[in-house]
């Protein structure tokens, strides 16, 4: 991806208390406290108008030393026009034609508001009106000078508030802009008001400095930057396209006008930023261009209607402030990372009941989450997931797989002759907004136990893998695909399932332990019990009645229980019990009888003795398995169940 780097210095402006105001805001001071002689309405005035609204234009215009030797007489004549005319051409109002339409009201309101330094205020919330108006610019009503109104600035306080201090912010210095990325804050300044009164910021003059840009056409500015805005807190007060910026030397400048809440309370301080939409894209010959940034100077008025323009106080002339931007690709800007990962109540390994002569649909056989972090949403257009078989082809176990991602379904067929592969869901299109986790969940379609293709026992699983994982088609909103060394991670491993027309499920109940104090120093002994049902399936199942204690797993044909301490495996058993507490009968092989849909209530029960003398820890006993067969003969069973038993065992126990 393209990189540039853009050295950015922020110098804001000092403030130079009394400085002139332009000229079409000096056409107008003789009539700073005639508020009524701005108010021109919002009709078109040209020849032949006649009402108030000529009347005040007449006025301001006479005040403002445009000649109409009749007067103010609320008729525009001849006279009117050509003073009109007059007064376009001296604040660049093109045509300069005497038509006073939206152009000419939109400077006269302007100019004649901001002279009339009483009107500060904005009114009780009247619409339109904005700091410095004396009427609104949308409905005409009259703004009160000295109105608290609503989402504008209020009145200001005091009479001879002044800026105070400015002071660069340090956190800006090494940003990050991408590509097309909108919003990117490039510097920011503590602006602090004087004691004296408040102030309200009316505009600030940013400038890009182009003396590292290395030659020729890619002194342009636009070849990096579309727009530049200014925000005063979270709240945008400004904004300005860089083709609006003027070029002189080496050097692109643009007075930006502040509207809505732009005060500065006494004494108080605000944070102004400055934040860039960046080009969508730039050319690999600009890699190495530098620009530095300023607020070049800030403008404000005080309580009494004075403007001042501060190009000296606090930070914003001492270049003390260097802000490094480095021009990156728009997922790296955005810090756009997808992680992979397991649901918590994704399958464990587990017996999942099939049919003989039937299909059997919609078995879970993974569940995972797509993370997505950072600043830009990803379209997510492809996602691979392997299928494995373990001794099968995953075509004589399955004939369709389907993905369900955050409400929406998508299936493929299963037609690989293999043990694994990879089936690829490549119909998605789905957004993944930026922050959000989405679940996902892989089904299959399962074929049914002949014998022939399919046996009882076979083994089934579905992860997304690493490999998984590198094919996966992302996109961020640029339209580039997040590549896994940096911005892809994660896995969703899914565990074998395994498929039976009749068997045994096992369900935890409860556990208990107690402790009886021995002798000595290394003669405690607890006493663990894990308490579960047993359901037979699909046939009678058997279950052996003899239990031992293990370091881990199962003995075949016994019920097995493990005993750990703090983690670390231990035989300290000195019993091991089993007891089927529904039905304790035995058939003459020595098994449990349990019938098909009927449930048995089993406890196992070890005790377990402190391992040497003085030791203390913590322990714990889970179930190691249970051995069961459909053969009402078979003493030792040779199936064994081992699935999903993370929640078949004790809490942690301390004995001393």
């Amino acid at each position: 991806m393209q990189t540039v780097t853009m050295k950015v210095t922020a110098k804001v402006a000092a403030v130079a208390t009394g400085l002139a105001m332009a000229t079409s805001m000096l056409s107008f001071a003789p009539m700073v406290h005639a508020a009524a002689a701005c108010d021109v309405g919002m009709t078109n005035l040209t020849v032949g108008a006649r009402g108030a609204s000529v009347t005040n234009l007449q006025k301001a215009l006479i005040g403002g030393g445009f000649s109409i030797p009749a007067g103010a007489t609320g008729y525009f004549g001849a006279q009117t026009k050509t003073a009109v005319a007059a007064w376009q051409k001296s604040v660049g109002v093109a045509p300069a034609a005497g038509y006073f339409g939206a152009k000419s009201r939109a400077a006269f309101n302007l100019s004649c508001g901001e002279a009339a330094g009483a009107g500060a205020g904005t009114g009780a919330g009247v619409a339109g009106c904005k700091p410095g108006d004396l009427f609104s610019s949308t409905t005409g009503q009259s703004c009160s000078a000295t109105g608290t109104g609503t989402g504008t600035t209020g009145a200001l306080a005091g009479t001879d508030g002044t800026l105070d201090d400015v002071t660069s912010l340090s956190q800006y210095s090494n940003e990050k802009v991408g590509e097309g990325q909108k919003a990117v804050t490039i510097l920011g300044a503590d602006v602090k008001a004087s004691k004296d009164g408040d102030i309200a910021l009316k505009s600030v003059k940013v400038s890009f400095d182009d003396s590292g840009v290395t030659g020729g056409a890619a002194t342009r500015l636009n070849r990096y930057l579309n727009k530049v805005s200014v925000y005063l807190g979270d709240a945008k007060v400004g904004s300005a396209d860089v083709s609006e910026f003027t070029e002189s030397g080496s050097t692109w400048s643009k007075v930006i006008s502040l509207s809505g809440d732009t005060a500065v309370k006494s004494g108080q301080t605000s944070k102004l930023y400055v934040k860039v939409d960046s080009a969508t894209t730039i050319d690999s010959n600009d890699l190495v261009d530098t620009w530095k940034v300023e607020l070049a100077n800030i403008r404000y008025v005080d309580g009494a209607g004075v403007y001042s323009t501060d190009s000296t106080t606090g930070d914003l002339d001492s270049h003390g402030t260097q802000v490094l931007i480095n021009y990156v690709s728009y997922a790296t800007a955005s810090n756009t990372k997808l992680t992979v990962t397991t649901a918590s109540d994704s399958p464990a390994k587990n017996i999942v009941p099939v049919d003989d002569v039937n299909n059997t649909d919609n078995v879970t056989l993974l569940k995972g989450r797509l993370k997505l972090d950072g600043s830009s949403d990803a379209l997510l257009k492809e996602l691979p997931v392997t299928l494995d078989g373990g001794a099968r082809n995953v075509n004589a176990l399955a004939n369709t797989l389907t993905l369900k991602i955050a409400g929406q379904t998508y299936s493929k067929s299963v037609t690989a002759a293999s043990a694994t592969a990879t089936i690829t869901f490549d119909n998605l299109d789905y957004t993944v907004k930026a922050g959000d986790t989405v679940n996902f969940e892989v089904l299959a379609d399962l074929n049914n136990v002949d014998g022939a293709t399919m046996y009882e026992g076979d083994v089934i699983k579905a992860s997304v893998t690493t490999t998984n994982r590198d094919y996966m088609s992302i996109e961020n909103a640029q339209g580039d695909q997040l590549s896994d060394s940096n911005e892809k991670s994660g896995t969703a491993l899914g565990e074998y399932q395994e498929l039976r027309t009749k068997g045994i499920g096992l369900k935890m109940i409860s556990s208990n332990f107690s402790v009886a104090a021995g002798q000595s120093a290394n003669d405690d002994l607890g006493t663990f019990t894990i308490r579960y049902s047993v359901t037979a399936f699909g046939d009678t199942a058997y279950v052996s009645s003899l239990a031992d204690a293990k370091l881990s797993g199962v003995t075949t044909g016994k019920t097995s229980i493990n005993v750990d301490r703090a983690g670390t495996a231990t035989i300290g058993g000195t019993s091991v019990t089993l007891k089927n507490t529904t039905d304790t009968t035995l058939n003459a092989a020595g098994l449990y009888e349990i019938q098909e849909g009927e449930t048995n209530i089993f406890e196992v029960t070890t005790t377990v003795q402190l391992p040497a003398a003085g030791s203390a820890g913590q322990f714990r006993a889970s179930l190691g398995g249970v051995s069961w067969t459909n053969t009402s003969t078979q003493a030792a069973p040779a199936n064994t169940y081992t699935s999903n038993l993370d929640a078949f065992q004790t809490a942690y126990y301390g004995l001393n």
